[in-house]
């Protein structure tokens, strides 16, 4: 229910690290949080609703020389920022950063990457760069919660993962490795060079991840190899040096667009 609810709130069109090499924040405290993964989200929801602004402690990595140290972060609805401090105590004191909501987007990080668990990489537009920072929660819930919120809060707002050109999101079809086996619906972000795949809108944990290069060709199918199931009505294949992906989309239109940001990204690859 609560998953629908998400899925019609953010109606936006919206592959993450292969599963063997995945570590994905605290395995156990995840496991252990799993089923309450609906609660945590219905009551963020109904605080964002009712207008009341997350805030709490963070650790932010540093730019320079990645320490990770404790700031205060706030959720401005009026202003659609994302806003961090020194301290919490905010009176007098200068803001340290300001991340806009609109065009932002927010992952659950392998802490493999950032060797922190529980951590955030939040993405975002700088100028004409993109920009990104790691947070990490003391808890996987207190993780969990502010993804919830951010995402929440940029659905209530008109938030569209469109807002950053090289961010696309929508559910497709995905087979398994080479094309066999059985197509699985999954919920699918483009960011930057990568696309990040999940069970469902409602996960904040990537299931896995394809990293694009400049060698890599994406185009549509228009006659499906005899080792591919059917079920997709529109597909499209992703080769890359590893392997050819296979995806399939329910309208022609999604086909395309897909198509053409992937390609976008693939050739940015080369400037």
């Amino acid at each position: 229910r609560i998953q629908i609810l998400f899925e019609v709130m953010d109606s936006t069109s919206y592959d993450r690290v292969r599963s063997n090499s995945l570590n994905i924040i605290n395995r156990n405290g995840y496991q252990d949080l799993k089923s309450d993964l609906e609660q945590i989200f219905s009551a963020t929801l109904n605080r964002v609703k009712d207008g009341c602004v997350k805030s709490g402690t963070l650790y932010k990595k540093g730019k320079e020389r990645g320490c990770w140290l404790a700031r205060h972060f706030m959720l401005d609805r009026t202003n659609r920022k994302i806003i961090y401090y020194d301290k919490a105590n905010t009176q007098g004191q200068k803001q340290l950063g300001l991340i806009p909501l609109d065009g932002c987007f927010v992952l659950m990080v392998d802490e493999k990457l950032v060797d922190r668990q529980n951590c955030l990489h939040i993405l975002y537009r700088s100028g004409r760069a993109m920009r990104s920072i790691y947070v990490a929660g003391t808890t996987v819930r207190e993780t969990v919660e502010w993804f919830y919120a951010i995402r929440s809060l940029q659905t209530q707002l008109g938030y569209s993962g469109n807002c950053v050109d090289t961010v696309f999101e929508s559910y497709l079809e995905k087979t398994p490795k080479d094309g066999k086996g059985q197509w699985r619906k999954r919920w699918c972000i483009l960011v930057a060079d990568r696309i990040f795949y999940y069970k469902n809108i409602l996960d904040p944990f990537p299931k896995g991840e394809v990293k694009l290069s400049k060698t890599d060709t994406v185009e549509k199918l228009h006659c499906i190899p005899k080792h591919v199931k059917s079920g997709a009505d529109y597909i499209f294949t992703l080769t890359t040096s590893n392997r050819t992906y296979y995806w399939g989309t329910p309208s022609e239109e999604l086909c395309t667009t897909w198509i053409q940001k992937i390609d976008r990204v693939i050739k940015d690859l080369y400037v």
